[in-house]
């Protein structure tokens, strides 16, 4: 009898409860340093095209005589000279003027990210001991009524 109760108070008192934890751990951290630079050159070109054509007709009539007559096409002269001058004079201005413009941009990017995420889940089931406790108490109330009974019969 003895060794009977000590299995069902053992049986009682030991419960299987399991237990399932899930750990998810995340350490992240992301730095960006960056540093951009943006050349910019520019070159500006001016030409000049400059073209001057001059023509001169230059004519001089001079007298030498004034007596006798001078007949040029349908002009009447008397006794002159004459000098034709024919000039022709073409300028031209190709120069070239270069400008140029140098332009430096820096662009700093810096970006620190950390993250961390700790995430602990616990699945506990239940264990099923609070039921046996309700027959431990009736087994010690069969128990109490047996003991009394056998006390009962031997005590007169």
């Amino acid at each position: 009898m003895r060794n009977l109760i000590f299995i069902l108070l053992a049986i009682l008192f030991i419960g299987c409860g399991s237990r399932k934890a899930a750990v998810v751990k995340n350490d992240t951290v992301v730095k960006i340093d960056s540093i951009s630079t943006i050349k910019k050159e520019e070159v500006v070109v001016t030409q000049n095209n400059v073209f001057v054509n001059t023509d001169t007709d230059e004519m001089e009539i001079t007298p030498i005589d004034s007596t006798k007559p001078f007949i040029v096409g349908e002009k009447k002269y008397y006794n002159a000279k004459i000098r034709y001058k024919k000039i022709k004079v073409v300028l031209v201005d190709t120069t070239k003027v270069l400008e140029s413009k140098k332009e430096s941009q820096e662009v700093k990017l810096i970006k620190n990210k950390k993250e961390n995420v700790f995430k602990k889940d616990v699945d506990k089931k239940e264990s099923r001991t609070i039921y046996w406790w309700l027959l431990l108490v009736i087994i010690l109330a069969i128990l109490f009524f047996y003991a009394k009974n056998k006390l009962n019969k031997m005590l007169p």
